[in-house]
């Protein structure tokens, strides 16, 4: 039986092909918020970032997270996001 090859996404800033596990996915939920989903199950229409701070600053302030998801961001959504990209500066700092 042929093995499966293990699923690879794309970072929206920086277009780096990575495995699935490997980069942070966020979603727009039904509802319409703009929420991470670190298990990647969370239904709803998704974009891959990488874990790099300057890759999630990019997709915020160019609007390309915005454009993936077909929605545009509420202000609180993107504090929330920004606040997520700053912990992985503290992450690769510690």
């Amino acid at each position: 039986m042929p093995q499966r090859r293990p699923p690879t996404r794309t970072c929206i800033a920086c277009r780096a092909s990575a495995g699935k596990r490997e980069l942070v996915r966020v979603v727009r939920t039904p509802q319409g918020s703009v929420e991470l989903d670190l298990s990647g199950k969370k239904p709803g229409r998704g974009a891959y970032l990488c874990r790099r701070v300057e890759c999630w600053q990019a997709a915020l302030k160019k609007d390309r997270l915005a454009a993936a998801l077909k929605t545009t961001i509420s202000a609180e959504d993107r504090d929330r996001l920004s606040q997520f990209a700053e912990s992985l500066r503290d992450a690769v700092v510690a």
